[in-house]
């Protein structure tokens, strides 16, 4: 963000600035100036982002933290995504295939749990990669399931070519 898309990890920046408690999380295999704001900096592995947001997905189930009456409203398939996203997290060590440690796994996770608003920025790094449509329906899918999303404050947001394309 800080690289690509200056104006709005300005605007991030400020919002941080104002409001300190604001938890800011970068995702991303590189240490880029994106980490002078991040509270916490997950350098997964390249190709492992839908098998962190399927272990949030599931650790999101089972902690209770689903929002029920939002996915019985306004969603369908819970059961097929978590099916699905268990299934992943199954296949070895989470933290082994991710690269990171389980305190930042499980750190990541608790900020989410714990913020009833939360916003998930990504780019073409997550868009156009072999695993593109995968990688944005897991993140949706924990909007969805959470109903952090369609509101103030809250959920996916994807950041489309250059500050100067969109």
């Amino acid at each position: 963000t800080a690289w690509c898309h200056p104006i709005l990890f300005q605007r991030i920046k400020a919002a941080k600035a104002q409001n300190p408690n604001l938890k800011i999380v970068n995702i991303d295999p590189r240490a880029t100036a994106t980490n002078e704001i991040a509270d916490l900096h997950l350098p997964i592995k390249g190709g492992s982002d839908v098998l962190l947001f399927n272990y949030l997905l599931v650790q999101l189930a089972d902690q209770y933290a689903l929002d029920h009456d939002y996915i019985s409203q306004y969603t369908d398939g819970i059961e097929a995504a978590l099916a699905a996203a268990r299934a992943d997290i199954e296949q070895g060590d989470v933290t082994v295939r991710l690269g990171i440690t389980a305190a930042a796994l499980a750190q990541f996770c608790q900020w989410f749990i714990d913020t009833p608003k939360a916003m998930t920025l990504f780019s073409m790094g997550v868009n156009q990669s072999g695993q593109g449509a995968d990688k944005v329906n897991s993140i949706i899918n924990v909007h969805l399931a959470t109903g952090r999303i369609g509101k103030v404050g809250a959920g996916p947001f994807s950041l489309t070519g250059q500050p100067n394309a969109m």
